[in-house]
């Protein structure tokens, strides 16, 4: 069955590398005025029954495969999705073409291997480090649009509005670690999960009363190297730190050195030496004798992990530091062997191995 699966996914993928280039054809060629419509979208729409925006989607990336000979050679072989060519027709209006056209192999790479959300991370990333200046831009604009509101209804309250980048990240964060399925048989909805996890956390804060002296501080992570901290904090001209990488928020993205600094008021900052070779990190770090990973083995895997569970397929955050080689059985507390865990794969370890560390 799984095998059947996987050939249906290549047939539907191959299919819609056919139907885009069908399109893009019938576009190229006019072919549509001979049917009676004024556009390839009329026609789509009419013939096919093809929403109109799937339908330009479907063309921009015609263009821009035209240009990525790899991916396109990949899409006709049903080994990456529409969903993946959408991503880099993103690539190509937002980061740049000439750049797109360069990451061709990597970015097909990439797209072989992962959905599409992985994808889009990775060339979202690609942006930051072309266009810097967009990223405060993006937070400034989104300041100016804040607002929330709660309209009683009959059977409830309605919520609307719009969050900015940081406060959105705040509650992304915390319903993120509050919803996670805590055992096998959670069979509740992601929405049921993320209200269930918002009703939670306001019973603490109502049982334990309002935080009014600003010290409850929101959990929230931000990555950055030492010379783009420093050149946003201190700017020295004659540093030995040069500025990296923008920032990232996580469960966000990229951010600007004015959200940083922002961010970083009031924070508790925790340096984690990292070794980097091109792509590769390798975080230089000494094992622990204590059962209990320390703060800084649990901030390390974190980053190691990008706060998602290790289990494969798993995209759950990290709630457990575990011992790969259980602690009952002589396993060590060092970094090279912990990896984290969600609840609930941590919860299906120790049941399936009563004696995991």
């Amino acid at each position: 069955m799984c095998d059947e699966a996987r050939a249906l996914r290549t047939l539907r993928d191959a299919a819609d590398a056919a139907l885009t280039e069908r399109l893009v054809e019938i576009e190229r060629t006019g072919a549509h005025l001979g049917e009676d419509a004024t556009s390839v979208v009329t026609w789509a729409r009419r013939d096919l029954r093809l929403e109109a925006g799937d339908t330009r989607a479907r063309l921009r990336a015609g263009e821009a495969l035209a240009q990525l000979p790899r991916a396109a050679e990949a899409f006709r072989a049903g080994e990456i999705a529409l969903e993946h060519v959408k991503v880099l027709d993103f690539g190509m209006r937002h980061v740049g073409v000439d750049e797109t056209v360069q990451l061709d192999e990597h970015l097909t790479k990439v797209a072989r291997a992962f959905p599409p959300g992985r994808l889009k991370k990775l060339v979202r990333r690609a942006k930051a480090i072309q266009h810097p200046e967009s990223l405060d831009e993006a937070w400034i604009s989104g300041m100016d649009r804040r607002d929330i509101r709660l309209s009683k209804t009959l059977d409830g309250w309605h919520v609307t509005g719009f969050l900015p980048i940081h406060v959105g990240a705040q509650l992304h964060a915390v319903l993120e670690s509050l919803s996670v399925p805590r055992a096998a048989g959670d069979d509740r909805t992601a929405s049921e999960r993320r209200c269930d996890g918002l009703e939670e956390l306001l019973t603490r804060v109502l049982e334990q009363g309002l935080p009014t002296d600003g010290t409850v501080r929101p959990q929230i992570h931000v990555v950055v190297e030492a010379g783009t901290l420093k050149a946003a904090l201190a700017p020295d001209p004659e540093s030995a730190f040069v500025a990296g990488e923008p920032a990232e928020l996580v469960g966000f993205g990229p951010i600007g050195r004015e959200l940083l600094r922002h961010l970083t008021e009031g924070a508790d900052l925790r340096p984690l030496l990292v070794e980097r070779i091109g792509r590769n990190e390798r975080i230089l770090d000494v094992g622990d004798r204590h059962r209990h990973a320390t703060a800084k083995q649990r901030e390390a895997i974190w980053f190691r992990q990008d706060g998602v569970c290790a289990r494969a397929g798993c995209e759950n955050p990290i709630d457990h530091s575990h011992h790969v080689i259980a602690w009952s059985e002589g396993g060590p507390t060092d970094l090279d062997l912990l990896e984290g865990l969600c609840a609930a794969c941590h919860h299906f370890e120790h049941a399936i191995h009563p004696r995991a560390g």
